[in-house]
């Protein structure tokens, strides 16, 4: 599986800061927390966080001083405070993302997983596919012991598309322009190869198909 995202939280209000944290872990991220400058300054030396959520109120000075050092390192920074006024500075001095007290966890997690594909960080969630998962940080299938499955690029694109749909299914269409790398042309037949290559891999009965399922004349899904 891979591995967990880390993230470190700097808020000083202790109750917000461990509902947010609890959120942010169970949404599969690895999240250390602050309350302090002195203490997010720490943390960044050890924690080698992929992002920083900033609160700017705290105890022992402002958070935009810490804001300016975290873009100069080019470390992302979103600035979750309830300084509205501060909106429009924090974004010309180069911060990532704004967010205002009080926020929607569920818009803030959306925002931190958007931040981070920009910025070139992978959602933190392996996709699990019968006894095996695809890690997607790593481009890799493991199984259940977390030995190394070798995929082409072309099965591990197309097993990653299937898993990210879920449940619905991907036309040959789309699969073949999934897998077709800068614009050259695949036909529909080296989908169909590659998913019979992918079902050896899974050991996926081939004749009878539970993980990779056929929508005949239509394409194929994924187990849901």
């Amino acid at each position: 599986m891979s591995k967990p995202t880390p993230i470190l939280l700097i808020e000083d209000d202790p109750a917000q800061r461990l509902l947010l944290a609890a959120y942010l872990r169970q949404a599969g991220f690895l999240v250390e927390e602050a309350e302090t400058l002195v203490q997010g300054r720490a943390l960044l030396a050890t924690a080698h966080p992929h992002l920083v959520l900033l609160d700017l109120n705290l105890p022992d000075g402002d958070g935009l001083e810490l804001a300016r050092e975290l873009i100069q390192r080019a470390i992302p920074v979103l600035v979750v405070t309830c300084r509205p006024a501060d909106r429009l500075l924090v974004l010309e001095l180069g911060a990532d993302d704004f967010v205002e007290k009080p926020y929607d966890p569920r818009e803030l997690l959306a925002r931190i997983q958007n931040l981070l594909r920009r910025c070139g960080e992978p959602h933190p969630h392996s996709q699990p596919i019968g006894d095996f998962h695809l890690d997607a940080p790593g481009r890799r299938l493991l199984d259940h012991a977390g030995v190394e499955i070798t995929l082409t690029r072309g099965e591990f694109d197309l097993l990653a598309a299937l898993l990210e749909a879920r449940g619905r299914v991907l036309t040959r269409a789309d699969l073949t322009e999934i897998v077709s790398p800068d614009g050259s042309t695949v036909c529909s037949r080296s989908v169909d190869t590659l998913v019979s290559r992918l079902r050896r891999k899974l050991a996926d009965d081939p004749k009878r198909p539970a993980l990779l399922q056929t929508v005949p004349g239509v394409g194929y899904r994924a187990q849901g």
